[in-house]
This record gives structure tokens, C-alpha cells and sequence, in this order.
């Protein structure tokens, strides 16, 4: 069990742009793994990762069917290679593209799981759209998915984007109550949360945490 999770964990950090540094438990920026070359499997998801990036906005819908459903060399209905796409749109800073990418693979019958959404949600956030983020946030309970600690982590910045601190402060105390870990970018957030909010007490009893 325990190496599943860090395995689950890994992933969810690559998702978001990080993964974990072994000798002190940190995160670090984690580059774009280099794809394959000639007809392996992730030479073609590479490539239409590249179709992704270079589309016009609005595009990535078709992109991602004509993929699908390429009599020569389909891609899999894989979650881990749209997560994959994602990530590619992020580092260009195309945070609209993520979204268009989360809602194909809903079109497509494409898994959605914890880690697109933690994905999704964070280009929301990132892109301005807080809202959209949060509402994302809102519905996985009825998706019947588990909320991660990462989870939580980007659904309070998405608040605090929006400048909804007590939101914030409220989605920190809910981790505990559901027996989430509550990590250093936690803490933070929660910190800036309580010094915006004017919550002098509060900020005073998380900086001794």
C-alpha cells in the first residue's frame, strides 16, 4: 500500500510540474521527459502532444478525436498520456488548452481521474479561472473521487486567486478533518490565507506548526 501511494503521489506531482526529491522529502521542477523516437508507442503520443501545442485555440477537441480514432495508429484511451498533453500545454503557458483537453476526454469517453482533475484544476487556477477550478473541486465527490492532498492544495489557490480567504482557511482545517496530510505548500497557503484575512491568532498558531 505504501508504495502505491508514492507511486500515485509521483504522478500527481509530475501532473502539476513537480516531483519529489528523495533525499529531503521536497519538490522540485520536473522537466519534460525527452519522447521516443520512431514508432514506439510514445513517439506517436508525442506527436500529437506536439499537434496539441501547435493547434489554434478551439482545435484540441478535433485533434484529440482524429487521434483517437486514427485507422493507422489510434492512441489509447489513456489517462496517462492526456495527462501527459496537459502538461505539455502548461509549460507553454496555454492553460486554455488544458481545459479544452479535460473536456475532449470527457467528450471521448477518455477516464477523467483524480490526477486530471488535479491538472485541470490547476490551469484553471493559473489562467484566471478561479471559478471554473472550484467548481471542478466541487464535483469529484460525485465522480466518486478521492480529494488528495494536492487537491486541496490547488483548490486553496484557486481562493485565494479569487481573494476568498476564509475559503481558504476552511478547505485547511476540512484536510484535517478528513484525515488529509497537510504539507509545507498547505501550511503556506493557509499562512497567507490567515496574514491577508487579518487573523492574527491564526497566522500566530500556523507559523509554530
Amino acid at each position: 500500500p505504501h508504495a502505491t501511494y508514492t507511486r500515485t503521489r509521483c504522478w500527481e506531482a509530475a501532473a502539476m510540474g513537480y516531483k519529489p526529491n528523495a533525499s529531503n522529502g521536497k519538490v522540485k521542477k520536473n522537466k519534460f521527459p525527452k519522447p521516443s523516437r520512431g514508432k514506439a508507442p510514445g513517439g506517436r503520443i508525442y506527436e500529437v502532444s506536439k499537434q496539441i501545442v501547435e493547434c489554434p485555440a478551439g482545435s484540441v477537441a478535433a485533434v484529440i478525436k482524429a487521434a483517437l480514432n486514427d485507422p493507422e495508429a489510434p492512441i489509447r484511451r489513456d489517462p496517462r498520456a492526456f495527462t501527459m498533453f496537459s502538461t505539455r500545454c502548461r509549460k507553454q503557458g496555454d492553460w486554455a488548452k488544458c481545459v479544452e483537453i479535460f473536456d475532449a476526454m470527457r467528450a471521448q469517453g477518455v477516464e477523467v481521474n483524480t490526477i486530471v482533475y488535479n491538472a485541470t484544476m490547476s490551469a484553471c487556477s493559473k489562467g484566471g479561472q478561479w471559478r471554473r477550478a472550484l467548481e471542478l473541486f466541487a464535483a469529484m465527490p460525485g465522480e466518486d473521487l478521492v480529494r488528495t492532498t494536492i487537491t486541496y492544495n490547488v483548490a486553496m489557490g484557486a481562493c485565494m486567486r479569487g481573494g476568498d480567504w476564509a475559503r481558504t482557511l476552511e478547505l485547511f482545517d476540512e484536510m484535517a478533518e478528513v484525515g488529509l496530510e497537510r504539507d509545507h505548500v498547505s501550511v503556506n497557503t493557509a499562512m497567507a490565507a490567515a496574514e491577508t484575512g487579518g487573523q492574527r491568532e491564526r497566522l500566530e498558531a500556523l507559523t509554530g506548526a
